[in-house]
């Protein structure tokens, strides 16, 4: 199946980035009041390189028209099954389904067999024909906690499904952010989960080193790498445990996070982690602050005043680890865009903390690094190699930084 080269859907195809590129996803829609925010997770998808091919229940027309899926996506939904044999020509041709929103009445007929509406015979199709299967359920928290969902969601997962867990407020299992899901289905299409029964611990974003009680030194670090390594491995089935500074945007709920403030903090929070459990993959994304002021002045100091400010080194947060990682990746961030002066930062790295890849990436210049969705960046390994990336996106660059930790442990 072909987008029309007429539809103008073609003109965010890839927009974002080519993490899908060459990839047809089935959207499979349930009859939820949740099922308009599958709209722009089909965006999200297109806008990453991939085909969106839509799927709805007859109660899921109540809630979105097909017109606008047909709009939203450049194809138009398959609500009822013909002679065509649908379920098994598409399923064929595409590399997985995202059921999203799913309710627990589609859930159990996907997970018990029960092929009555065209959104469950496609799931249990791509299951049959090996291809990856994602739900995104959305429910009344009622429904949520009972028994009846643990079970039919517990037998999705021995089967192979992955589960994007809702999010819970205000009494209701909600469709957590459409780009979320849309970043969960990309990874777990591309890689599946080929990190299953893993550990990952992952750092991100700035730390602050206070100068009185309201003023602190820091840096313009978003934690945007960070978190998409933190997505990109719990989406490819490993326990992700996030440790992470004062970032822009807030972590995924489905993720074990522990929040810091300072470097020292930092720093402690890791080495409790690492005395606590055995991690197979640690990367450390987060860009603590090197210098914190020798004495922080109390209260607030009064505006108008001519203060010297004495720094001394923070403590280095990669030094607290207390068990080593079978892979242990980190970065050096560092101000120019020379390669020979990023590959010689990386180096000291991987020496100096016995790393097993280092990534340099330049810092301070537009396009590149803190604040930026993109990083110009140099891959260093400890065998002596390494890669000029050149620019690339943070959420491909995550996908090939947890791939070169699946060769360095042996799983790949």
């Amino acid at each position: 199946m072909e987008i029309s080269p007429y539809h103008p859907v073609r003109s965010i195809l890839g927009s974002t980035n080519r993490y899908l590129e060459g990839m047809s996803i089935i959207l499979g829609l349930t009859g939820s009041v949740a099922a308009y925010k599958a709209v722009d997770t089909a965006r999200w998808l297109i806008r990453r390189g991939a085909k969106v091919i839509p799927v709805m229940t007859t109660e899921a027309t109540k809630y979105v028209g097909p017109i606008l899926l047909h709009w939203a996506t450049g194809f138009k939904p398959i609500v009822e099954l013909t002679g065509e044999t649908e379920h098994v020509g598409l399923v064929r041709v595409s590399d997985s389904i995202l059921v999203a929103p799913a309710t627990l009445s589609t859930m159990s007929k996907i997970a018990y067999g029960i092929a009555d509406n065209p959104v469950a015979l496609v799931a249990i199709s791509a299951l049959g024909y090996g291809k990856k299967v994602i739900i995104a359920p959305a429910m009344h928290e009622s429904l949520y906690e009972v028994n009846q969902y643990k079970k039919v969601a517990g037998t999705l997962e021995e089967i192979g499904a992955k589960i994007i867990p809702p999010l819970i407020e205000e009494g209701v299992a909600k469709y957590p952010d459409p780009e979320l899901v849309a970043r969960v289905a990309a990874a777990h299409t591309s890689r599946g989960i080929d990190m299953k029964g893993l550990r990952a611990l992952v750092t991100a974003g700035p730390t602050r080193e206070w100068i009185d009680n309201v003023r602190f030194i820091s840096n313009p670090s978003s934690g945007k790498m960070g978190l998409e390594v933190a997505v990109e491995a719990w989406s490819r089935g490993a326990t992700v445990d996030l440790v992470y500074g004062h970032i822009a945007i807030e972590p995924p709920h489905f993720i074990n996070k522990y929040k810091v403030d300072t470097t020292i903090d930092m720093a402690e929070t890791i080495a409790k982690l690492t005395e606590k459990n055995e991690y197979d993959v640690i990367v450390a994304a987060a860009a603590p602050v090197d210098f914190t002021p020798s004495e922080k002045y109390e209260g607030k100091i009064k505006s108008g005043l001519e203060i010297t400010l004495n720094l001394k080194p923070t403590v280095k947060v990669l030094e607290s680890i207390r068990g080593k990682p079978r892979a242990l990746i980190a970065f050096a961030a560092e101000h120019t865009l020379d390669e020979e002066k990023l590959y010689k930062a990386a180096v000291e790295k991987l020496v100096r903390y016995k790393a097993n890849i280092v990534i340099a990436n330049p810092v301070g210049y537009p396009g590149t690094g803190f604040e930026y969705e993109t990083n110009r960046a140099i891959i260093a390994y400890s065998s002596g190699e390494y890669r000029n990336l050149g620019l690339i996106h943070k959420e491909i660059l995550s996908r090939l930084i947890l791939d070169e930790a699946l060769k360095i442990i042996g799983k790949s």
